[in-house]
Formats: structure tokens, sequence, C-alpha cells
């Protein structure tokens, strides 16, 4: 119908050429022909609007169906600070767990991942192109900034959890040996905790798949191993977000008894946010000044603790201010019993039997104890009465 209209509209245009110009062949007698004369073109039939439109139309509901999800890594995998992430899990014992941030840097993020059986740190590192899991270690009841502290990964290569750009389809093997991908970027999940839109990944490792479903400006909702397996099945889903929260560490406090002959073990829970380094906390508690911890004083208010961490080589390394022995004013027993109390508590804290105790960066040396270079401290309970 369209071409015979053209076809119809062409022949009019033709025949009014040939009309002109057979009138301009006339004598100059003639009038000039009416240049001013509008020629109106044939109007559309409604059919051919119709086509038209539908072709753009089209192309709208194509841009339409197309999902335009966040390019930012951290939308997708937060830094969240003060934040308690509570999972509830199915399949096995521990597929329920917690997480908490303890120290998060530029572009690295430290969290402690806690079951009924064990406590997991990992670490995970923020590039331009990929968060990546650099950091993991199992049984670790202790908090130190492991990027400061340096201590050695249980976990020999990175695993790449995930990497640009955020669309179906994108891939990437990681140097661990598995292989993820983008399985969906509009997953709808509903969870005890709320409804959320979710991209899907699927990592695959020794023929196991794991699919790990995350919210934007959430993280991880939840994670799904073995899918479709009823016997093999594990879940792990987000049922709490509790901000402004603490992380609640136990320490247990070895201070002088009443007769200055021996120690008393003492329990207390030493509260810590993001960042917050347990040196500055357990000091507290050594000088008496942390609620409830009046009698457990074994350092004079003038004494820091200048660092605090754990080596690779099961030592625990503490350094004092030098106020330790400045102000101590003690015989050599009291003094014994004082920083045998100092070395018992840190060597618990950390569950290790040694213990580096210097003085600003020296030896420990008063007048009635001298440590060379390198020389430990052990952890000692035979003077101790637990309470």
């Amino acid at each position: 119908m369209l071409d015979i209209k053209r076809l119809r509209y062409a022949s009019l245009i033709v025949s009014t050429g040939l009309l002109l110009s057979a009138c301009a062949g006339e004598t100059d007698d003639d009038p000039d022909p009416d240049t001013d004369e509008e020629v109106i073109a044939p109007e559309l039939d409604d059919d051919e609007t119709d086509d038209t439109d539908d072709e753009s139309d089209s192309e709208n509901d194509d841009n339409d169906d197309e999902v335009s999800v966040s390019q930012d890594l951290t939308d997708w995998i937060p830094m969240a600070e003060d934040t308690l992430l509570d999972y509830e899990g199915d399949g096995i014992e521990y597929a329920s767990f917690t997480r908490y941030p303890q120290f998060v840097h530029e572009d690295t993020y430290q969290f402690v991942e806690s079951t009924s059986g064990t406590d997991v740190v990992f670490i995970y590192e923020y590039t331009d192109q990929e968060v990546r899991e650099i950091f993991v270690r199992p049984e670790t009841y202790f908090r130190d900034d492991f990027v400061d502290t340096e201590l050695s990964s249980e976990q020999e290569n990175y695993e790449i959890l995930l990497q640009l750009p955020i669309e179906m389809g994108q891939s990437w093997e990681s140097p661990t040996g598995s292989i993820s991908e983008i399985t969906n970027i509009d997953f709808e999940i509903d969870t005890e905790f709320g409804t959320f839109e979710a991209i899907e990944v699927t990592r695959t490792v020794d023929e196991t798949d794991t699919l790990y479903y995350y919210a934007e400006g959430l993280g991880l909702v939840e994670r799904v191993s073995n899918p479709g397996d009823e016997e093999m099945e594990i879940m792990s889903t987000l049922i709490s977000r509790s901000e402004n929260q603490p992380e609640e560490l136990p320490v247990t406090i070895f201070s002088l008894d009443d007769q200055g002959e021996g120690l008393i073990a003492s329990d207390v829970t030493i509260e810590l946010f993001t960042n917050e380094p347990i040196r500055t906390a357990l000091v507290e508690v050594l000088r008496g000044q942390a609620p409830d911890t009046e009698s457990a004083a074994l350092i004079n208010e003038g004494v820091d603790i200048n660092y605090m961490f754990l080596g690779d080589e099961d030592i625990a390394y503490a350094d004092f201010s030098v106020e330790l022995t400045e102000e101590m004013h003690a015989g050599s027993g009291i003094e014994g019993l004082i920083v045998q109390g100092i070395i018992n508590t840190i060597g618990g804290y950390y569950n290790v039997e040694e213990v580096y105790l210097t003085l600003d960066g020296e030896p420990y040396s008063s007048g009635h104890f001298e440590l060379t270079e390198g020389e430990t401290w052990p952890v000692d309970h035979s003077a101790v009465t637990w309470e």
C-alpha cells in the first residue's frame, strides 16, 4: 500500500513539473505562472503512521528491558563499619554465622565470621577492577589489624569475589583455581530480613557450585552451596543487620590478690568498635579504669601500651611505655607478680605461651629483672587462683 501511494505521489510531482515546463515554453505575452502556488503532498493513511510508531516503540521497549546496575564494587560488597550481620543457616551446623567489621582502611576490609564452632578472620582488598579475598585465618579468637601486623594468611592465593563489569555473563578465574560468573543481575530474593533485587555470582570449585547473592548497599544476603541437591544443599541467609554495634571480646585478667602473694584470674568483656585496637581498651582494664575492673589494676595511670600483636612464630609482642617500671615502686617479689600478671593476660588473649615484653622498644629492664634482646617471658599459672 505504501509503495503504491508513494508512486502516485511521485507521478503527481512529475506531472506538475511537466506542466510548469510547458507553461514556460509559451510566448512572453503569456502571464508568468503563479510560482506561489502551493503543492500539497498527499496525506499518509493511518496504517502507514502506525508502522513508524511501532518501530519506535519497539526500540524503546528494548531499551526498557536492559537492566542497569551499579558498577561501584563497594555498593555490592560494602565496607560497613560498626555493623553486625546475622545469618541463619540450614544444611550443616556451621551454616549459621555472624559477621563483624574489625578494621576498615581505604582499600582493605577486615571482618570476623563467627560460627558456633570457630571464628575466621577475612580480609578483602578493593582494586579498580575487582574485590579480592586476600587473607583467611581460622581459629582466630583475638583481634589485631592484620594489614599492619602482616601475619601470614592460611590461604596461599587470593580469591576474586567480584569483577567489573557487572553484567550478565562476566566471568573470571581466580588464582585459587575457582571459576566464577555473574549469572543474574536482576534476581529477586525474598528473605526474613526483606525482599531485595540482587546480583547472582556462581562460583565453581572442584565441580561444586556455590551461589552468592549480593544486594546493592547491603552486601551478601544469601549463600547457597550445592544448589538443588536436597541432601547436600547448604544455605546461609541474612536475617538481621544491627548498626552502631561493638564487637565483644572476652579477656581473662590476672591481677594481684589482696595479700600480694599471688594472682587472681577474672573474666571481663571488652567492647570494641571498628578500627579500635585492643591495646587502648586493655590498658584501661589493666589500670583499673574500665567499669567493674577497679580491683584488677596492675599498672599505674601514666602507663600506656604502644603496640601489641601476634607474630607468625606464636609469640605475642607487647611494647609498654617506660612508666611501667618507673612508676611501679615495688620490690622484686611484687614486680615479678605484676609482670607475670601482664604476661598471663596478654598470652591468654593470644592463646600463646610466650610474650616478648619491651619498654619503648627496648627489652624489659628494671632494677630487679633484665631481659636480653629477643628474650621472651613465659606464661605461668602456678601462682594463680581461678575465680
